[in-house]
């Protein structure tokens, strides 16, 4: 069974409350009410009887549960209330196996369907959601609560609006769906802040909000806007003195600045915060501080952290997104070892591992996680055991160095051929266009998308590519989606199939094509500082702009500006 975020209880708990049809809950103690006596309980009224069945709920008391349920749908059955019948239906869920349950889900549906009351026939779609992603369902899951965030809508039902988009918003996270995410994640930040007193009132929502809001840029590698709602967090916790969510916060900003290279300062935070954590949290912890060393060139003190990762998964089996990192460098570690039974060991774990993050659904996605294809992985464990059981030893690396060595002198003159030849190509500006913003050819059309919208978003992309939209560095996927008159969805599949790229790669590469044209058309900016250079072509930072250059044209804008300008000293420009 899948374990339930802190998004899903909270849910599944504001399920409970509305189903039953209360807010707050005064108990009846078992003196008042005797729960052997089924004589008294069949006069009580609905709110008596609601109020007993959450105390036998809370109790886990399945025997009085499963005999107040009865009463309950007796008294609703013979006065033709089917509100009454659906929440006694919602109790029948907690009692049945899932597929039992999802029968009840569906009766809770068809018959409050004609209801005018504001929250249903929505919550049966919600419960069903629940249901499905308890069972690794995700997609039905997904399904559901769209489905039931959409009746929210229909009814105003603001309360649920705002449930259901967070739970649409996790879910759709799990898939890498992260824009799609912050969307939701945004309507609901936007509902909440008409709310009065939203620092204390719904503080516990607010910060929820907040952190999923950072943790969702940072995913998006978003560093700016994650560490925006990071420091509001922050912020907001330090007021209130609430040192849990407050570190929580500040764990959350160490990984910002491990993104940021700022790793000092990461590894100090982490190591200071990190000591109260366990199991899971306290193993995604240890991932940084591990590639933090890694970075650091302190191959021995990240290798034992990732290990101490090792034997936290393995007792708690649960595994995190990371965790296929830690065993890929646990495995290059045991074959630089030589230590065939570690290597054997850890590739077991990591397809162990791999097929439960897809039998779960959750493929999402790391840029930065280096992973095994999983037939490759058992072709090499086998390999593996024959090469243990044979007594065979592996190549070490000390030959492979050596061999090294020699062509060293070869390799620099070669680099620097290769870094003449790509500054040459940044001078033909058409060239660099083409490589840069040309479409992928595509022959299997999106089914997702129709057709006519299609062709709509990709006219308006190409008026897009053509202004100095793209160069707003406050640009992002649901802005543009919003001028663009469509929604994320079809944006984020129509750039990832026919530009071949990422949304933050499209605008990367769309940034970097403009610098290139101006940079070779407007000697006065070859002036400008690297910083200057960045905030001209939508980037935040000069770390970005340079970074994003490299990735793009294998050379450093520094390096190209430094050539432009020798050009122009000897009279080609």
């Amino acid at each position: 069974m899948a374990t339930i975020p802190t998004t899903y209880k909270s849910i599944f708990l504001y399920l409970m409350f509305v189903l039953s049809g209360m807010i707050s809950f005064n108990g009846y103690s078992q003196n008042s009410h005797n729960r052997s006596n089924e004589e008294v309980w069949t006069k009580l009224s609905y709110e008596e009887i609601q109020e007993l069945e959450y105390e036998a709920f809370q109790s886990e008391d399945s025997e009085a549960l499963e005999l107040l349920i009865k009463i309950h749908l007796r008294k609703a059955t013979a006065e033709k209330n089917n509100i009454e019948k659906a929440r006694a239906f919602y109790y029948y869920t907690n009692l049945e196996n899932t597929l039992s349950a999802l029968a009840y889900a569906d009766s809770i549906i068809v018959i409050t369907k004609e209801s005018i009351h504001p929250n249903y026939p929505a919550m049966g779609y919600a419960l069903k959601g629940h249901l499905h992603y308890e069972s690794g369902n995700f997609q039905e899951a997904l399904s559901n609560y769209l489905e039931a965030y959409n009746l929210a809508l229909n009814k105003n039902n603001v309360e649920q609006q705002k449930e259901f988009s967070l739970a649409i918003a996790a879910i759709r996270n799990l898939y890498g769906q992260h824009y799609a995410a912050v969307e939701l994640y945004n309507k609901y930040l936007k509902l909440l802040k008409n709310e009065k007193n939203l620092g204390t009132r719904y503080y516990e929502d607010y910060t929820l909000l907040l952190f999923n809001l950072s943790l969702t840029h940072l995913r998006l590698q978003s560093l700016d806007s994650a560490r925006y709602y990071a420091n509001q967090g922050i912020d907001l916790t330090l007021e209130l003195k609430d040192n849990v969510n407050f570190q929580d916060f500040i764990l959350l900003d160490a990984q910002i600045n491990f993104y940021e290279g700022a790793y000092d300062k990461a590894r100090d935070t982490l190591l200071k915060y990190s000591g109260s954590l366990g199991g899971t949290g306290k193993a995604i912890k240890l991932y940084y501080l591990g590639k933090i060393e890694e970075r650091l060139n302190n191959k021995d003190l990240s290798i034992k952290y990732f290990k101490e990762i090792d034997s936290i998964v393995t007792a708690t089996e649960d595994p995190f997104l990371e965790v296929k990192e830690v065993y890929h460098q646990l495995i290059l570690h045991s074959m630089s070892q030589n230590d065939k039974e570690s290597q054997i060991e850890y590739i077991g774990k990591l397809i162990t591992y791999d097929s439960l993050h897809s039998i779960k659904q959750e493929n999402v996605t790391n840029a930065a996680m280096a992973s095994y294809d999983i037939p490759y992985l058992k072709h090499q464990k086998r390999e593996a055991e024959a090469q243990l059981e044979n007594k065979k030893t592996i190549i070490t690396g000390v030959g492979l160095l050596a061999g090294l060595g020699s062509f060293t002198g070869i390799f620099f003159f070669m680099r620097s051929v290769r870094m003449q030849r790509k500054l040459k190509v940044l001078m033909e500006e058409g060239i660099v266009k083409e490589k840069i913003v040309n479409e992928k050819p595509v022959t299997n059309h999106p089914t997702s998308v129709p057709e006519d919208i299609r062709n709509d978003i990709l006219n308006k992309l190409e008026k897009f590519e053509n202004s100095e939209r793209f160069l707003d560095k406050e640009l992002d996927m649901s802005s543009l989606a919003q001028e663009l008159e469509t929604n994320t969805s079809y944006l984020s599949v129509i750039i990832n199939t026919y530009k071949g790229k990422t949304f933050p790669n499209y605008l990367k590469d769309l940034r970097v094509a403009k610098a290139i044209r101006m940079l070779n058309n407007d000697p006065g900016l070859l002036k400008f500082s690297n910083q200057g250079l960045a905030e001209v072509f939508g980037f935040k930072t000069s770390e970005s702009f340079s970074k994003a250059f490299y990735k793009i044209t294998g050379v450093y804008p520094s390096k190209f500006i430094k050539e432009l300008n020798s050009r122009k000293v000897d009279g080609h420009l």
